[in-house]
């Protein structure tokens, strides 16, 4: 496999696998900062509960609320990085086939 298609694969994977851990982690914790709230010095995630499936604010910690804010702020730039590394790969293995290069 070429470098390129590599680094693409990579990029993808790692995109992915960040986006699972914050699903999962966003998920335990009942929300998120991005949808959250800081009101009078108390940070609150805001997403589904998992015992009662309503929405609601969560209170947490500012090291947990600034967390999450920066998890989903990372989500904001790989998840873009995904679609381009996904397009850009499929594309450049369809060149390759075509000039008789194929996998």
């Amino acid at each position: 496999m070429p470098v390129f298609q590599k680094a693409c694969a990579a990029i993808i994977f790692i995109g992915i696998l960040n986006f699972a851990v914050f699903v999962i982690v966003a998920s335990r914790l009942g929300g998120d900062a991005l949808n959250g709230k800081v009101e009078g010095g108390h940070y609150y995630l805001y997403g589904v509960r998992t015992e009662s499936g309503h929405k609601v604010y969560t209170e947490v910690s500012e090291s947990v609320f600034t967390h999450s804010k920066w998890h989903v702020y990372s989500l904001l730039v790989t998840w873009p990085l995904v679609m381009a590394a996904g397009f850009t790969r499929s594309r450049h293995k369809k060149r390759l086939s075509e000039m008789g290069g194929g996998f």
